[in-house]
């Protein structure tokens, strides 16, 4: 029997071709690889800290509660369920409702620059421009809202609400010291003075005010403040813009100038702003918050000698 020959091979297997689903499945598996290896996807947000809030010479602003800092200064916010004003949440930024983007023009009829932690919170440890030596003078809440907001008092008659006390109703604005008519107003020294006050003002603003300016050390700087001394009945002996005063001088005598009814001193401190010049500025504009800041008259207030702190 004859082997078989070498030409005679043993069948073979077919090859097995992938199913046309099959090989789509692969094509697109190996295109959405290929295209994920160009696109890496977008960057992860850059978180960005909130700004903290600074205050004078870079120092973080300290307000006191229901306070929020602007800058230097402390913006108060309204009183829980206090009535928004007429025109709604828009009339708090300003005319027309505008709500400035800058910090600097934002809510400035609202700043105030508020009590230092450091200073003592109560009025007697302060000496004041009337009254004994010894001993702090008597405050009034007038009826008059607008004697606590810093503006001129209007024409007319006013009048106290309660007793005269020994603490301000607010420290906002200023405050009223109760007076005897024609009882003597005497130059004060703020604390960290230096040099003599300067009168640069003289005439009406709340009735016959004396406005005098003080260079006080702030550290590693010289800040101006004004004192407004409202409702003086005559200003004293050669008391005219550019007088020079020193501590003790007469001011003034208190009086009712500006509204009748109310024997009183209307006592106010503001902080110069950044820029202003008192020497290129209408005198009545001394009150306008695009000049000058209302300040805590506890951070200027000349310690009174022997006061317990």
């Amino acid at each position: 029997m004859r082997a078989p020959s070498s030409s005679q091979a043993r069948p073979t297997r077919a090859a097995v071709s992938p199913s046309p689903l099959v090989r789509g499945a692969a094509a697109s598996a190996l295109v959405l690889a290929l295209g994920g290896l160009d696109d890496p996807g977008p960057p992860p947000p850059a978180v960005v800290p909130p700004a903290a809030a600074r205050g004078g010479a870079g120092a973080a602003a300290l307000c006191g509660p229901r306070t929020v800092p602007e800058g230097a200064a402390c913006v108060p916010l309204p009183a829980p369920g206090a009535p928004l004003p007429e025109g709604g949440a828009a009339a708090l930024y300003g005319p027309a409702g505008a709500r400035p983007g800058g910090a600097g023009a934002r809510s400035q009829a609202h700043e105030r620059i508020p009590r230092r932690p450091e200073r003592p919170a109560s009025a007697a440890a302060y000496a004041f421009p009337l009254g004994a030596p010894d001993q702090p003078p008597a405050f009034l809440l007038v009826e008059d809202a607008a004697s606590q907001t810093g503006a001129p008092l209007p024409a007319g008659p006013v009048a106290a609400v309660g007793a005269a006390r020994p603490e301000p109703p607010s420290w906002v604005g200023g405050v009223e010291l109760a007076a005897a008519r024609g009882e003597r107003v005497a130059a004060l020294k703020l604390d960290g003075q230096e040099g003599k006050a300067e009168v640069v003002f003289v005439g009406e603003l709340s009735g016959i005010t004396v406005a005098t300016a003080h260079d006080v050390r702030d550290v590693d700087r010289v800040r101006r403040y004004v004192l407004l001394h409202g409702h003086l009945d005559r200003p004293g002996p050669g008391v005219v813009a550019g007088a020079r005063l020193d501590a003790g001088d007469v001011i003034g005598y208190a009086g009712e100038t500006g509204s009748t009814g109310l024997v009183r001193l209307h006592l106010e401190a503001r902080q110069l702003r950044e820029g202003a010049r008192l020497s290129d500025l209408d005198p009545k504009r001394l009150i306008d918050a695009a000049v000058t800041v209302p300040c805590d008259l506890r951070n200027v207030l000349p310690l009174r000698q022997g006061a317990s702190l």
